[in-house]
């Protein structure tokens, strides 16, 4: 079952893969012309091969895919051996030009478009929970910003202005190194498997995506930082804390109410009303309440709550009251956003969220997506007849850099195991 997205969330695009350009007969380019465009003329070879990726027809097809080659066995015999130019990044940011074989460069990437696009076309909510960071740090530490001038109304004649710094709250999140690959042999070739490559190549973009969106989900709602165990998206002091808890000032000071409410299924608007009531009494660094603006905060609910949340938000007056604006409705003061996924509901079916996620939680890169891409001038070659190999990797994680934006409702008075 695909994934909700409701009020003012936007659907990410769909891509189809296919194409109507032949690699070896028909109006595209043959074999041998193949071969001759790679011998002759390796940067242009390049150029043309990537940009023909990287086109779009009009009916948004690439114009060259795995899906668009009609014999494998002739592209590989066609390019296996010839050396062309490619420029690759050394891994410290230098981009070096480098001669490599025609065939795994053409085929690695072919992979990449096919996994952006099986990426895209998977439904995710993670990326509008999150504030997006690139650091190649494996520890980052975030503190939090205070000013010494305390509570200071006025500057007099003479005086130094109060400084704004780093104050003692430090937050750190870590990092979290994961990946994926595919081999291509050299029967899979022989045998012009194109169907089986397709599965594996999208399978590739496919499970990325998921691996990505349930741990984002789960570090946003401290699924195992609930229950006592790391990974805790909460690291303040350099421990890992509980994030959602009932008790008064906790998991910090500036919580003054806690950060969960306990015994609050979603059930109407006064259960909204609940949630508002922690976010209210929220404070800052300088012990001021914090106005969280609801027009930027999501109601984030499983797939099992996702029509309760919907009728709460989309009433505009209030069920079984006589002219009473819904608060939470479409002519009231609050309505937020409501983001729904199935993969809460293995976390759990009634634990519910209300606040400005984006300004509590940060996904930390550090390192990006990366493609790898090796051909038959390999060990795995010699060893397993293996004639292309690709791996996908990633290295990313979400922490939590505050406390006082977000509030869990429970249906009881247990986290959710």
């Amino acid at each position: 079952m695909p994934q909700e997205t409701t009020n003012k969330a936007q659907p990410r695009p769909r891509h189809r893969l296919a194409s109507n350009i032949s690699l070896d007969s028909g109006p595209g380019m043959s074999s041998y012309d193949l071969r001759q465009l790679a011998q002759k003329e390796p940067q242009a070879f390049t150029r043309k091969m990537l940009g023909l990726i990287e086109e779009r027809g009009e009916d948004g097809r690439r114009k060259l895919s795995w899906e668009s080659i009609r014999d494998l066995g002739h592209m590989y015999r066609a390019l296996a051996g010839v050396p062309v130019e490619v420029t690759m990044d050394d891994g410290l940011g230098v981009q070096r030009a480098i001669m490599a074989d025609a065939f795994p460069m053409l085929a690695g990437n072919l992979t990449v478009a096919a996994v952006n696009d099986a990426y895209d076309a998977v439904p995710t909510i993670g990326q509008e929970l999150v504030t997006e960071r690139q650091d190649n740090k494996r520890f980052t530490q975030i503190a939090g910003i205070t000013s010494n001038g305390g509570n200071k109304q006025r500057v007099g004649e003479g005086e130094d202005y109060p400084e704004i710094g780093a104050g003692e709250e430090k937050y750190t999140i870590a990092s979290n190194k994961n990946g994926r690959r595919i081999s291509i042999t050299k029967e899979m070739i022989q045998e012009n498997d194109l169907a089986n490559i397709v599965e594996r190549v999208n399978a590739l973009g496919e499970i990325s995506a998921e691996e990505i969106e349930e741990q984002t989900l789960k570090r946003v709602t401290d699924f195992d930082g609930g229950n006592s165990r790391e990974p805790y998206v909460l690291h303040l002091g350099g421990s890992g804390t509980v994030l959602y808890i009932v008790t008064d000032g906790s998991p910090g000071a500036r919580a003054s109410l806690g950060t969960q409410v306990q015994n609050n299924a979603l059930e109407d608007y006064t259960d909204l009303d609940n949630a508002q009531t922690l976010l209210a009494g929220m404070k800052n660094s300088r012990g001021k309440r914090i106005s969280i603006p609801m027009s930027r905060c999501t109601l984030l609910v499983p797939n099992a709550l996702a029509g309760k949340a919907d009728r709460i938000t989309g009433s505009e007056m209030v069920p079984g009251s006589l002219n009473e604006i819904n608060s939470w409705g479409p002519k009231g003061r609050y309505r937020p956003r409501v983001l729904s996924s199935p993969k809460l509901d293995d976390l759990s079916t009634s634990a519910w969220y209300l606040g400005w996620f984006q300004k509590q939680f940060v996904r930390k890169w550090k390192m990006t997506f990366e493609y790898v891409t090796l051909g038959t001038q390999t060990e795995s070659y010699l060893r397993s007849d293996i004639a292309f190999q690709a791996r996908m990797s990633w290295d990313c994680e979400v922490g939590a850099r505050d406390y006082v934006y977000v509030v869990q409702s429970i249906e009881a008075s247990t986290n959710p195991a």
